[in-house]
């Protein structure tokens, strides 16, 4: 690689002014906001992504012509990642453009091994911005089949277990994505018939099973695979496909844990998602009101967890309860200070519902939202169009 210039990583022109149109003026002049000094780790743990965009492209292109090239890439995935945390999708698009064509340019390549030099997670990311940004679902779907190509060649060529479990792990990923695909496209049918060609929901338990031992992450990649196909199959509508998932999921679950049943989200994450998907399935069978038992089980058992709260107050609002779903995100948002895109709109919806002064309600929510310190985990700022003005 000594021979490579990867200059062309450090050029100015590549990286662009980030437009702040979508954002309400309370966010344009937060009452607080990190120094420009502050470390990019810190800022994505605090949420603010519009800010790590700002200082990975500085940080990109005040660096030395000495600069590893993974260290390039490294803040490149960041920059990219973060526009499109922000909704800048188109914007990360054109960006992602500086890498030319992973997929077959051999100036990617390394020389001895051949192994690719960009990392996995990028290459994944620059392909769903093929699709996202430009709209151009199929060229995204051949990238993904692209990736699955070199997935198959790496689990025939790699002489270790570990290697062609990682390769295995990666195709199957592939394949769920160019679903999701299929799904935004509207082409429903076709999702469900190329999901249905996978390997089925108990056959990938059964290797994960085979192959698991005390030090193996097989098993957590499975579960989140599994999670991301039950999903799939709720947004398609075939709830017996999505059943099956969830039965394969809880055997794994059972097979593979061995931590107690408890109501810490922290220690418990397995159980919670679970029984959220299970909850899910519930409101996808049944009328509103018949979901609502399970969801406020659950929060009952997890009163924190954010998105049990939203999901229980979505069934107080499509059952009638209004008052009921107002109460529990108003308390999520303003009194927990918790945070996110579809919280702030459902909020929005219930106002509009419930008073005639909804757009001051709104406006002094704007307000609230954007005086808080930071929001861990999640982003800081959100864009006009979540508040409905």
């Amino acid at each position: 690689m000594s021979d490579r210039d990867f200059s062309f990583l450090r050029d100015p022109s590549a990286y662009h002014v980030l437009p702040t149109t979508s954002l309400l003026p309370p966010f344009l002049n937060p009452a607080y906001s990190p120094p420009i000094t502050t470390p990019i780790p810190s800022l994505l743990s605090t949420g603010h992504f519009r800010l790590a965009a700002i200082s990975a492209a500085r940080a990109i292109v005040q660096s030395p012509p000495s600069t590893d090239p993974a260290t390039l890439l490294n803040l490149l995935h960041i920059r990219l990642a973060c526009l499109c945390l922000i909704n800048e999708h188109a914007l990360a698009a054109h960006e992602s453009k500086i890498l030319g064509d992973l997929n077959h340019a051999t100036f990617w390549r390394h020389e001895s091994t051949g192994a690719h030099l960009v990392p996995w997670d990028l290459r994944v990311l620059v392909v769903r911005l093929a699709a996202l940004g430009y709209g151009e679902w199929r060229k995204g779907i051949m990238g993904y089949y692209e990736l699955a190509h070199e997935c198959r060649s790496n689990i025939s060529k790699s002489e270790f277990e570990q290697d062609k479990r990682l390769w295995r792990t990666r195709l199957r990923d592939c394949g769920v994505r160019v679903a999701n695909v299929l799904v935004e496209m509207g082409d429903l049918e076709g999702a469900g018939q190329h999901l249905a060609s996978l390997l089925s929901p108990s056959q990938a338990v059964g290797e994960v099973e085979r192959e698991h031992d005390e030090h193996d992450e097989r098993a957590e990649e499975a579960k989140q695979m599994l999670y991301m196909e039950t999903l799939l199959w709720l947004r398609i509508g075939d709830v017996g496909a999505a059943k099956r998932c969830l039965s394969a999921l809880s055997h794994l679950l059972s097979s593979t844990s061995s931590k107690p049943l408890t109501t810490d989200d922290a220690t418990n994450g397995d159980a919670l998602l679970e029984a959220t998907v299970s909850a899910l399935l519930t409101l996808c069978t049944s009328p509103p009101a018949s979901a609502l038992p399970a969801f406020q089980s659950l929060h009952d058992r997890f009163p924190t967890n954010p998105m049990i709260t939203q999901n229980l107050a979505i069934c107080h609002l499509y059952s009638g309860h209004v008052s009921e779903a107002r109460a529990l995100l108003e308390h999520l948002v303003i009194d927990a200070g918790t945070v996110f895109r579809s919280a702030i709109f459902n909020l929005c919806t219930v106002y509009e519902l419930c008073t005639e002064q909804a757009k001051v309600k709104k406006e002094a929510l704007v307000g609230k939202v954007a005086a808080r310190r930071d929001e861990a985990g999640t982003g800081w700022e959100v864009q006009r169009e979540g508040f409905k003005l």
